[in-house]
């Protein structure tokens, strides 16, 4: 819309009786979902009846349902539908569809409305400035051609012996105006002492402009002093009038302008959205481990999909019954998106009741967004604790900046560093502080207790390496003394019994096995997930448990 300064109600009607759907949002979702989807755009609004429109074609409806989407900043649906927004905030996509996707929108005609509200006014103070600037015009000009018709100036002095204080009239007789013999004034004055001496009397001014004790000096004329206040009032009401006109610029009144072309943003988890999110998540969790993991994809991807499905397994060949985690207290964090795919960082605070120990546990968890159409995917979990929680440092709009460059590479180092100490027990020097510590520590114990003399097997390797397939050291996130991101290791345990023994390695092992083959050697599949701090120049890696995944005979 190329106006400011006013909103703007948008209508749309169906003739057909057709339910309609009219709902907002930012342009980064409204591009994504619609993308490949055949549609009518209204790109520029030119009051009172032109509009800039054009037909993009592609398939009959989206892939998700239109309501059912969670970003939408607003929505309605009815047979009417309308749609009132401030053309001053923060710019959004209107979109207009029909309720049932099965339906189409034909007979439904969209009409738009701008307040013209303080437009009038504003017009009579422009005409009356007009006005008041064409009057000024023409007393300008009028005076200018009144001083080229001036008359010329009067003498300054007159001739001795004329005028009406001369002392002799025309006849030169004493009976004359101004010759008589008294005492007045003209008498035995200055003026007839000058008169006597041949000297010139005082210029001839109007009576009215005299003023006592001059000195012979002439005031200004009455003329000058009229034309002087008119000139003051005249430029004190243009001066009004532009002072007035002036504070018009600001009056909440529709006047074109340019629309702002740069690309829409947002963070992929709006602020204040986070409890709505988690909340979402761990009740769709529990009714999913309820149900053995049906429809665990719908919330849930790799690596941390993989995790889940082996404990699903683990827990019911031990009866066991699974639950998601309550939490206390839910933050998020993002950077801005100018487009899909989208990632974030969630927080949990979790209750004491749903983690083993005494220590208060804080969830991290990453989460992936691929498009408008999708729902977020959690990709990787882990506890830290809750004292180490870093503090996030959002902007005004919510946004969190990314971490740096150097972190992101001391992300990739450190997944190399936690692999080679998973291996062989040593943590290498400058490596991240940690890694002798929780789920690290934990499962070179259970290695430990496998090469041990009494356990019976002949041989147990392990061979490690950095989980690839999501790129961990693009999503990290800037915190108030360093940064946070996440990472995951794959581990393979190859443990070789002898012949005569019959292998056994409990119930952990045997509920994920993928086969049922007679062997002497079996692998194990594990999964290290952890969290990587940086705190000013030191590196923390944090791990508070590890998974089986799944294993094998060979």
């Amino acid at each position: 819309m190329p106006y400011s300064g006013s909103s703007v109600t948008v209508t749309a009607n169906n003739s057909k009786g057709t339910e309609l759907f009219v709902g907002t949002a930012s342009g980064v979702d409204a591009d994504s979902y619609l993308d490949g989807v055949a549609q009518e755009q209204i790109s520029d609004v030119s009051f009172p009846n032109s509009a800039t429109h054009r037909f993009t074609p592609g398939d009959a409806k989206p892939d998700a349902d239109i309501a059912d989407r969670d970003w939408w900043i607003s929505t309605d649906t009815g047979k009417t539908v309308a749609k009132t927004f401030d053309l001053d905030a923060e710019p959004q996509v209107l979109i207009i569809a029909p309720a049932n996707s099965d339906d189409s929108l034909d007979g439904t005609t969209v009409s738009l409305q701008m307040r013209g509200k303080g437009v009038f006014a504003l017009s009579l103070l422009g005409i009356a400035g007009t006005i008041m600037l064409a009057g000024f015009s023409v007393f300008l000009f009028m005076r200018w051609w009144a001083s080229r018709i001036r008359p010329p100036k009067k003498d300054v002095g007159l001739p001795s012996g004329s005028g009406p204080g001369g002392g002799s009239g025309p006849d030169s007789s004493d009976s004359g105006p101004g010759g008589g013999t008294g005492s007045g004034r003209d008498g035995g004055g200055p003026a007839a002492d000058r008169t006597a001496k041949g000297e010139p009397g005082p210029a001839t001014q109007p009576i009215s402009t005299v003023q006592p004790d001059t000195g012979g000096q002439a005031p200004p004329r009455r003329r000058d002093l009229r034309n002087r206040r008119s000139f003051r009032a005249v430029t004190a009401s243009v001066l009004g009038t532009g002072l007035v006109l002036s504070g018009c610029a600001n009056m909440p009144i529709a006047k074109p302008s340019s629309p702002d072309t740069t690309p829409y943003e947002r963070t992929a988890v709006r602020p204040g959205e986070a409890g709505k999110f988690m909340t979402n998540y761990t009740e769709s969790l529990d009714k999913t481990l309820g149900d053995k993991g049906s429809d665990l994809d719908k919330i849930q991807a790799a690596p941390l999909i993989d995790h889940t499905r082996a404990q699903i397994q683990i827990a019911d060949k031990a009866k066991q019954k699974l639950r998601a985690p309550n939490f206390t207290e839910v933050v998020a964090g993002s950077p801005n998106f100018t487009e899909y795919p989208m990632w974030f960082y969630a927080f949990g605070t979790a209750d004491k009741k749903s983690t083993d120990g005494d220590k208060q546990l804080t969830q991290v968890m990453l989460v992936t967004r691929e498009s408008a159409s999708t729902d977020p995917l959690v990709r990787s979990a882990s506890y830290i604790p809750t004292e180490q929680m870093p503090a996030l440092m959002a902007d005004d709009r919510g946004a969190v900046e990314t971490g740096s460059e150097d972190f992101s590479e001391d992300l990739t180092t450190a997944s190399g560093d936690v692999s080679s100490f998973l291996v062989d027990g040593k943590a290498k020097s400058g490596g991240p502080e940690g890694l002798k510590e929780g789920g690290f520590k934990g499962f070179r114990d259970y290695l430990g207790d496998l090469r041990d003399k009494d356990s019976g097997f002949d041989k147990v390797d392990v061979d490690c390496k950095p989980y690839e397939d999501l790129k961990f050291e693009d999503m990290t996130l800037s915190t108030e003394n360093g940064a946070i991101g996440m990472g995951e290791v794959r581990c393979t345990l190859t443990i070789k019994a002898p012949s005569d023994y019959a292998l056994d390695l409990g119930d952990t092992v045997e509920a994920v096995k993928t086969n049922d083959k007679e062997g002497d050697t079996i692998k194990v599949d594990t999964a290290h997930p952890y969290v990587l701090m940086k705190t000013g120049d030191e590196l923390t890696a944090v791990a508070t448990d590890w998974n089986v995944l799944s294993s094998k005979v060979e």
